[in-house]
């Protein structure tokens, strides 16, 4: 934070110093602004994993505390946060934000539809889950089973509250999220709790477990990943990954080079389970080959005690602290947030220092030359402008970019198709499982119906999570396109690359697609059950293969058509935004062309003299010494 505050202390300075620059002293602004809010702002770290993983356990010995109910219900969880108190909310309140009416609904709907039964009625669903039976139901079905009869349990409780938000106490807020029937019903919470972790501007955020219901909301842990400042993905010592678990790393490995810095960090929870050191470096190998098979190649893997930090925290003993490991992911994490996130903006405003500095010198240069030097200077800069104000105005126009960018964006889809194709077998084996499909597990026609329609869920998750993926990469290119195009023509303006670095704007964000709505049309799996026969006939016979092989061309055929249906939107909305961006290029090399000639005006008018700028190098390099020193 100091070194931070530092860099906005000397962009401020060298924002001074540039009155007579409008827009390099507003890009110094916005660089010593982005220094402040990471001085004094949040710091966001969301928690992922499943629910046994203990992410409660683990954000309470962060916290130092017992703040959280550490067995919350596994289907329901919602979006909580936990910051320092601020506007109003006093330690030790939470704000409750309940899901909407018809959001209820939804996850009404799809839990039925889940279960295979019909779509209910408004005012008779409550007494259609009494009548619910499990049994012969899929493993993943079971959670919809279970939200259902909590969400039937709590509704006359909780409908008068939907759509509403409410401040509750810290007993209240623990009694909540604990009871599934009254969890199931909230969107999100915000808990404000003082503590030496919310103090330093660290914001936690719980997300829901990847094997809850609300893993079908692919765009809502998606904005986690994406968004979060550091990323913690939370295991337990002696649980086997889970397909939700193997899913969601899945994800993590196909937007990691996305990021401009490795910010994920993977805990091995509850680590004083192991008989000794040598079982736990084997637990530690496991989750990297884990890990490896996600595409996570180089990951940072701390094995921690919760329960021991906790023990250490809270009461002061050091031996407790020390022997739980927390100190040496907590060492990383200061080191990430103090050092390498801030990093990136100090090695930004430095450069930027410097291309300012580089402009002072070249019109303390100017203003050596002599008087009519400087009007033949002046002459040939006008007959440039007039070619610049054509150059901008093609650039605005220009659409070699959004072609190249709808190119590549197809062939980025193209290879999505490609990445399902690969994974189906997997999917297919997971469905149909030994364990599930046995003779003793019931009604096996339904049973078999059940695992059908879980693979066609199976590929319709990790195709939202490979199309969330493709619009990182989608911006990635129409970015690199954007700023290709601007070079060019800022080089046929004789706009040096370091000034034109110095007129991008940092804080310029593309806008993102709200959801994706992908859709597949489903199988009749009650027609190939004549192929099943058996259990012993699908596993040990040709059973297995001939469903697969009668599967595989819907596969292809819905997974194609489903991508087709989002590639003209997707590519349509990127375009459009490189369009924008082409736009804003352009107005920004504008204003940097209208300041070097009213700089070139004021000299020719006996202005600003060489002393003058001259003076303001002196104090630019100044300031850039600063920033050695910081």
């Amino acid at each position: 934070r100091r070194r931070l505050t530092q860099a906005a202390a000397a962009l401020h300075a060298a924002a001074g110093v540039l009155r007579s620059e409008p827009a390099m002293a507003s890009a110094a602004r916005s660089l010593a602004a982005r220094a402040e809010d990471l001085a004094g702002g949040r710091f966001t770290m969301a928690l992922f994993g499943a629910f046994s993983a203990g992410k409660s356990s683990f954000a309470n010995a962060l916290l130092g505390e017992e703040v959280l109910p550490v067995s919350p219900h596994p289907a329901t969880a919602a979006v909580g946060r936990i910051l320092a108190p601020e506007g109003g909310f006093a330690h030790g309140t939470a704000s409750i934000t309940m899901k909407r009416a018809e959001e209820v609904w939804e996850d009404i709907l799809h839990s039925f539809s889940v279960l295979q039964l019909a779509p209910p009625q408004h005012d008779s669903w409550t007494a259609a889950v009494a009548r619910l039976q499990t049994g012969g139901l899929h493993p993943s079905a079971l959670p919809h089973a279970g939200f259902l009869r909590a969400a039937a349990a709590g509704w006359e409780e909780s409908r008068p509250l939907l759509g509403t938000e409410r401040t509750v106490s810290l007993a209240e807020y623990r009694s909540l999220v604990a009871d599934e029937k009254r969890a199931c019903f909230v969107q999100s919470t915000d808990l404000y709790y003082d503590s030496p972790l919310t103090r330093s501007g660290i914001v936690l955020v719980d997300t829901p477990g990847a094997d809850s219901l609300h893993a079908r909301h692919t765009g809502v842990t998606f904005g986690y990943m994406k968004n979060a400042d550091a990323i913690c993905f939370v295991t337990y010592y002696n649980h086997a990954f889970s397909k939700a678990d193997r899913s969601l790393l899945a994800q993590l490995g196909r937007i990691k080079d996305s990021f401009a810095l490795d910010k994920m960090f993977f805990i091995i929870n509850a680590s004083d389970l192991a008989a000794d050191e040598a079982e736990l470096e084997e637990v530690k190998q496991h989750v990297a080959q884990n890990l490896r098979a996600g595409g996570l190649t180089s990951p940072r893997i701390y094995s921690v005690s919760s329960l021991l930090a906790l023990e250490g925290k809270s009461s002061g003993a050091r031996e407790a602290y020390e022997a739980s490991g927390f100190g040496g992911f907590e060492a990383a994490l200061s080191e990430f947030a103090g050092e390498e996130l801030p990093g990136l903006s100090l090695a930004a405003a430095k450069d930027s220092l410097s291309s300012v500095r580089g402009r002072a010198e070249e019109w303390q240069r100017l203003a050596l030359m002599e008087a009519n030097q400087q009007e033949e200077g002046m002459k040939q800069f006008r007959q440039r402008r007039e070619a610049a104000n054509l150059r901008l105005a093609a650039l605005e126009q220009e659409d070699r970019p959004l072609r190249d960018l709808r190119r590549e964006g197809a062939e980025l889809l193209y290879h999505v198709r490609q990445r399902i194709a690969f994974s189906f077998g997997r999917s297919f084996q997971e469905s149909f499982h030994p364990s599930i499909l046995r003779e003793d597990g019931g009604n096996l026609k339904d049973i078999f119906i059940a695992c059908g329609r879980e693979l066609e869920r199976s590929i319709l998750r990790e195709l939202e999570q490979e199309l969330w993926a493709t619009t990182l990469r989608l911006e990635s290119a129409g970015r690199r396109f954007v700023t290709q195009a601007a070079i060019a023509a800022a080089a046929g303006l004789s706009i040096p690359d370091q000034e034109l670095q110095l007129l991008e704007n940092p804080d310029e964000r593309w806008p993102a697609p709200a959801k994706l709505d992908c859709v597949l049309a489903p199988l009749d799996w009650a027609g190939l059950w004549s192929r099943f026969r058996s259990p012993r006939h699908f596993f040990e016979g040709p059973g297995r293969v001939e469903i697969r092989a009668a599967a595989e061309p819907w596969f292809k055929e819905v997974v194609a058509a489903a991508v087709q249906g989002q590639e003209d939107s997707l590519l349509t909305f990127y375009t459009d935004a490189a369009a924008v961006a082409l736009s804003h290029a352009a107005d920004r090399l504008r204003e940097g062309l209208s300041e070097q000639e009213a700089a070139m005006s004021a000299l020719l008018k006996g202005g600003d003299g060489a002393q003058h700028w001259g003076r303001i190098a002196e104090e630019l390099r100044l300031q850039e010494q600063t920033f050695v020193e910081i």
